[in-house]
């Protein structure tokens, strides 16, 4: 996705409260005034670090997509932008009726039509939605008669978007950043309605998690530790591999129910359902397995970490005393 010749046509931004506090809705009368710095902070922190950095979702419905109502405006917009203010304070409305949550904290939610973003030789169009809920406190300085004061003020950090969603015109693909998402879930599921993307990139993400869930479960330190090098020995020795793969490793330290359980927490958790023999580029994997292959369980709640990527655990013996447990760890460092 290239952005570097992507324009701001159209900013306004409205103040959605919580609803389940009964903060209220207020709409902006007019959109709001721009200017090349505006627009240029607009798309350097907003439409930018979504591209980059946001998750690839689809926006979905039960039984008909037209229903989704995200779609429903973000298209009316992008066949009609005269549409935009209407259509955006359809939008807030409807993140106010989804704001039902005593942790979703009320604040600004800004709009922006974006233009010019260009896909595979395509020009698309997209609409931006930022979800504000908290600011930050910053110093300005100001001067009254004579007298140069320091002012404590509060803003919108540009360093860090909260929540944010870019609809591209065309498709029904979302990019979304939901920062927030400790709180509550209701920007994804609620809000845009989406549904996580099968990309390679998420697959991993997914695998990662299933191993290191896996890893959690064996029973003991060293069975846990040799299930750690024969991760490591499959992704040094394969391109990809697949959830039968994983299952093939697995079934030797816990059994095939459990398994099945596992994977059913990580489909809630990411959404999206691991096909049985579908690749999974090994080289992605290796990433969210490094927390598997680099940490070695002793017991509840105490681990080892190995930060050295020169140096592996060969051995761990766990013995239990008195007061507590003797380990004794061998760590081979290559070239010693």
């Amino acid at each position: 996705m290239d952005i570097s010749s992507a324009k701001v046509l159209k900013v306004i931004v409205h103040r959605v409260g919580n609803k389940i506090r009964d903060e209220g809705l207020n709409l902006s009368k007019i959109e709001c005034q721009r200017s090349s710095t505006l627009d240029d902070l607009l798309l350097r922190n907003l439409l930018a670090p979504v591209v980059r950095n946001g998750q690839e979702y689809y926006l979905a419905h039960e039984s008909d997509i037209s229903l989704n109502i995200i779609n429903h405006y973000a298209a009316s917009v992008f066949s009609h932008r005269e549409k935009f203010k209407e259509s955006s304070e359809a939008i807030a409305k409807h993140l106010y009726s989804c704001s039902s949550h005593p942790n979703i904290g009320g604040g600004e939610f800004i709009v922006i039509l974006f233009d010019d973003i260009r896909i595979d030789g395509h020009v698309l169009q997209a609409l931006g939605f930022f979800r504000v809920e908290t600011k930050d406190d910053y110093l300005d300085v100001g001067e009254e008669e004579g007298v140069i004061r320091v002012i404590e003020r509060s803003g919108i950090s540009l360093d860090k978007i909260q929540k944010g969603a870019i609809v591209l015109s065309g498709s029904l693909k979302v990019l979304v950043i939901d920062n927030l998402s400790q709180k509550t879930k209701y920007w994804i599921e609620n809000f845009l309605k989406a549904s996580p993307a099968q990309t390679p990139k998420k697959c991993a993400q997914v695998a990662g998690a299933l191993l290191k869930a896996i890893s959690n479960k064996v029973e003991t330190p060293s069975n846990a530790l040799e299930f750690a090098r024969q991760v490591e020995d499959l992704l040094t020795e394969r391109e990809s591999l697949s959830l039968t793969d994983l299952r093939r490793i697995s079934k030797n330290y816990i059994d095939d129910e459990s398994i099945d359980k596992l994977l059913v927490g990580t489909r809630l958790r990411y959404g999206i359902t691991l096909d049985t023999d579908l690749p999974i580029e090994s080289k992605r994997l290796a990433k969210y397995t490094k927390e598997v292959v680099t940490k070695a369980r002793i017991a509840e709640g105490v681990s080892l970490l190995v930060s050295n990527p020169d140096a592996k655990i060969s051995s761990i013996d766990v013995k239990s005393t008195k007061s507590g447990f003797r380990v004794v760890v061998d760590i081979q460092v290559k070239g010693a």
